[in-house]
């Protein structure tokens, strides 16, 4: 866009951009619903910043026509003036709203003019308080009630945003209906955000796993950002602090790049990739956090801060590229997930760099591609996530199995595969809990009598292979709910429980007892052993595993001295059978 200097009032310049010519031809508002102004509107460049709207309000041969994107000047370090001409055919006058739909814009002074004369001035921009604004709206709005004939809007606007310019005349309903529309959209996406929100702190809270927390910050900054960016959170969430406008959007920018940098340096495992890749994502992460704290101090202004946070963001995404690249030519899901996210983000902060650098004419799609691209790449993320919940199920998982073949191991008899004194142990406190007079519970101690002279005469081999087919025999006599285990040597142990009486216990021992008197064949050798078995019963000989432990092994032992191969109970009194 051409600029010039103009001599004005005693050698004063003021700098008119455009193309030479007659000047657009005035708008009709009078039965129209929307008005864009941009087609009649002309243009004057302030780079002194010295000029009133009297002065220049007299000069109308000096604005030009803008050339370029309708609505959009782009980043300009002067002040702008706009003028435009409006006609009102009807006798009665037209209400109307002017709008801005760009809400970073920093102020705006609206003067309407009549026969070259400021007849009225508003003021907007998010520097103004929200009770100190026209309208208490999103964007820059100001209600104009313009009489019958011609009059000209005259804007001077001053921001160190971009100068983005998409300037309506609606009616009030045409108004409220955009502005609900607008925002219908902006609380979707705001719910869907926070919902994503709530998903990832839960789950940080849940699992403390610290890659959910970055996906909470990122998240946060992004939402810092768009709420600002569009206009939400000076209407609604900080309407009497206009200085937050200036500071809160590039920090929340700086936020996201300070945890999405760790965020994608752990969710790609970027060190296993690149070690190098791996430090520069947690250093760019470390200088987010610096520019931030330095914004926040004041060391460093609006401009410094935007060129920096978009100079930290564009670097992170290169230096882990080649990482995300790698990972999916070896065809891991996560890797394509996210390459897939950045693909579209890509596409909206291209449309947003556009839209800034003053070459993509601003509407409603054009300024809502880039927050539908974040939510996009967000919901990948998210995505990224569910996997990460996954994999940290199936490792649990597998780690719980482990635990689980390792107690079993710890409780289990290496050669006969029953459990051993430790896994006896737990099955007998848990019975004798159960136990009571018409549920009683009865432990036998079971010691083979002639298994020393079988295993000297055919060696260990047999010995083991006949421990092991008593111990089957014995499984073979119980019900399911009973359990046999393998104390050592040639010792066994029978657990039952849920016996009516003293007489079913005896009936079982004597059972084993003749189960065991039967010849085995073990590793090809017919062996004959026998069995002395003691027992107590729970509750009437004892509460307590030590108790019935003891009672058991002194019946076993009075069993043997009694001339073996027979049952004895152990208790008060102990009865030979």
């Amino acid at each position: 866009m051409a600029v010039r200097l103009l001599a004005l009032d005693g050698g004063a310049a003021l700098a008119a951009s455009g193309a030479e010519g007659s000047p657009p031809a005035p708008l009709s508002v009078a039965g129209q619903v929307d008005v864009a102004l941009w087609p009649a509107v002309t243009l004057l460049a302030d780079p002194e910043n010295q000029f009133d709207a009297a002065t220049v309000a007299r000069q109308p041969e000096r604005f030009g026509r803008p050339t370029g994107v309708p609505g959009n000047l782009g980043r300009r370090d002067e002040t702008v003036w706009l003028r435009a001409r409006l006609v009102v055919a009807d006798p009665g006058p037209a209400h109307r709203i002017l709008e801005i739909d760009y809400p970073p814009l920093n102020r705006v002074d609206l003067h309407l003019l009549r026969d070259g004369r400021v007849v009225s001035h508003q003021v907007l921009g998010n520097q103004l308080r929200g009770s100190e604004r026209p309208l208490a709206s999103r964007t820059h709005a100001a209600p104009l009630t313009l009489a019958a004939g011609e009059h000209e809007v005259l804007l001077r606007v001053q921001t160190l945003s971009s100068t983005v310019l998409p300037i309506t005349m609606r009616t009030e309903a045409s108004f409220t209906a955009y502005e609900s529309r607008v925002q219908l959209v902006q609380g979707l996406l705001f719910g869907v955000a926070l919902c994503m929100l709530m998903y990832s702190v839960l789950h940080w809270l849940n699992l403390r796993d610290g890659v959910f927390g970055l996906y909470a910050l990122l998240l946060v900054g992004n939402m810092v950002f768009m709420l600002s960016y569009f206009g939400i959170g000076p209407q609604w969430l900080w309407p009497e602090w206009p200085a937050l406008s200036m500071q809160v959007a590039p920090l929340g920018a700086l936020l996201a790049v300070a945890a999405g940098a760790p965020f994608m340096d752990s969710t790609l495992a970027a060190r296993e990739v690149s070690p190098l890749a791996s430090r520069l994502l947690r250093g760019m992460a470390g200088a987010a956090l610096l520019v931030f704290a330095a914004n926040v101090i004041g060391v460093l202004g609006y401009r410094s801060t935007q060129t920096l946070v978009t100079l930290l963001g564009v670097s992170a995404q290169l230096v882990v590229l080649p990482v995300a690249y790698s990972r999916v030519r070896r065809g891991e899901r996560t890797a394509l997930i996210i390459l897939a996210g950045w693909i579209v983000y890509l596409i909206g902060a291209l449309g947003m760099a556009g839209l800034l650098r003053g070459q993509v004419e601003p509407g409603f799609w054009t300024q809502h591609v880039y927050p539908f691209a974040v939510m996009f790449e967000m919901t990948a993320w998210m995505a990224v996530l569910g996997l990460r919940v996954q994999r940290i199920h199936r490792n649990a998982d597998r780690m719980q199995l482990e635990a689980e073949a390792q107690r079993r191991l710890a409780e289990t008899d290496v050669l006969t595969g029953l459990p051993n004194r430790r896994g006896l142990q737990g099955h007998l406190d848990q019975a004798l809990r159960r136990s009571g007079p018409r549920r009683m519970t009865a432990l036998y101690l079971l010691d083979l009598d002639g298994f020393k002279p079988v295993n000297d005469r055919y060696g260990h081999d047999v010995g083991d292979a006949l421990l092991v087919a008593v111990g089957e025999r014995l499984r073979a006599q119980l019900r399911g709910a009973d359990l046999v285990a393998r104390l050592g040597g040639d010792e066994f142990v029978v657990l039952a429980e849920g016996l009516e009486d003293d007489a079913a216990a005896l009936t079982l021992g004597r059972k084993l007892l003749a189960a065991v008197d039967r010849p085995f064949e073990a590793a090809g050798q017919h062996c004959e052993v026998g069995l002395t078995v003691g027992y107590a019963i729970a509750p009437l000989d004892g509460d307590n595993a030590g108790d019935l432990l003891k009672r058991a092994d002194a019946a076993m032992y009075a069993g043997k001295q009694a001339g073996k191969r027979r049952v004895m109970r152990g208790g008060r009194s102990m009865a030979a059978a």
